[in-house]
């Protein structure tokens, strides 16, 4: 005969849904500030002490980065080459061999001659071209007490153009300068393995960028002052999926989240929570379409079984709460119901 109200009533409330995990420490703020590292040698920051629960086996698109392949494949290449020199003591012959096979002449116009290796009284050293009123100009490498390196342009005696900063914990950027800040297309790996990869403007991540994290989990999408902000995807390493858009490194606004076992939440987003207008659909048949606040319903919905059978009514923390109507298709008759707290009170 199918389901009478109360089977209707009581699996209303078996969501076996549990709310999208802690999703505001796996976005967190991954601002990297390298304007600091020429303020007087290089601040020891450590990025992303907490990781994020991640995906693998993931294989983003590359749109992002298909006119910057050859700089990416080059990075890689020299990658045991930056990693066993970010500790010397000195600029070394090799250091120098390095920098002129990767870094063309400047071509700007001005006469540059190369100088042996200056150290000033901080103790920095710097060996590479300078110009005839004696500023760093052209191509150079400049390196701190602590073993640090910066490998590239510079004009004016400000890095400038590309080039690539190594930390001596491990960290490393390249890409592109404007005046001894992060600005145009660059690369960000740190020494604990993240990688971004994409568009800075003054030091910080903005314009379109993809983040990856070592055991897989991955960003794709827009940034803006160093936060995920714009519309992107994340993707973790359990399968979980959301697309749509983010706020100061949250999801808020308008997306679609789907969990491994294929759930599916498609409507409007709070700091991270379901929040506003949205569907919750189920693999088995089940649909959820109405109101939300923080991941509960709540507010007028209309849930739906595979059967046919229908509540449509009011809701408050997740159950059913005040009017509703019960629809049952063997009798095609909506029937009206006062509920309290998920039970059918008259």
């Amino acid at each position: 005969m199918g389901c009478t109200c109360e089977n209707s009533k009581s699996e209303a409330n078996i969501e076996i849904m549990k709310p999208p995990k802690e999703i505001s420490q796996k976005l967190i703020n991954s601002t990297i500030n390298i304007q600091s590292h020429f303020r007087g040698y290089l601040l020891r920051k450590k990025l992303y002490d907490q990781y994020i629960e991640l995906m693998q086996n993931l294989q983003p698109p590359r749109n992002i980065l298909d006119e910057n392949t050859n700089f990416l494949e080059n990075l890689n290449d020299n990658q045991d080459y930056i990693n066993s020199s970010n500790r010397e003591e000195e600029i070394t012959e090799q250091d120098m061999s390095y920098l002129f096979s990767n870094y063309p002449p400047l071509k700007d116009g001005i006469k540059v001659i190369l100088k042996p290796t200056q150290i000033n009284e901080d103790g920095i050293c710097y060996s590479g071209e300078w110009d005839e009123e004696g500023n760093k100009h052209g191509r150079g490498i400049q390196l701190w007490p602590d073993g640090s390196k910066y490998y590239g342009y510079w004009i004016k005696n400000k890095v400038n153009k590309k080039g690539k900063l190594i930390h001596i914990e491990g960290d490393i950027y390249e890409g592109e300068w404007v005046d001894e800040k992060a600005e145009g297309f660059g690369v960000y790996i740190s020494s604990k393995g993240t990688k971004y990869e994409g568009d800075w403007v003054a030091d910080k991540q903005e314009g379109k960028g993809k983040e990856q994290w070592p055991d897989g989990n991955v960003y794709i999408g827009d940034y803006l002052a160093g936060a995920k902000h714009g519309n992107g995807k994340f993707i973790w390493n359990d399968g979980s999926v959301y697309e749509g858009q983010f706020v100061n490194n949250n999801i808020e606004g308008k997306g679609i989240y789907i969990w491994p076992d294929k759930r599916e939440y498609n409507g409007e987003w709070k700091n991270n929570q379901m929040d506003g207008n949205g569907e919750f659909k189920w693999p088995d048949g089940r649909i959820y379409k109405g109101e939300y606040k923080k991941d509960q319903k709540d507010g007028f919905g209309i849930f739906i079984w595979p059967n046919g059978q229908k509540y449509r009514g009011n809701w408050k923390n997740g159950k059913q709460n005040g009017e509703g109507e019960m629809y049952s298709p063997e009798e095609d008759k909506w029937n009206k119901y006062i509920w309290e707290n998920g039970e059918k009170v008259s």
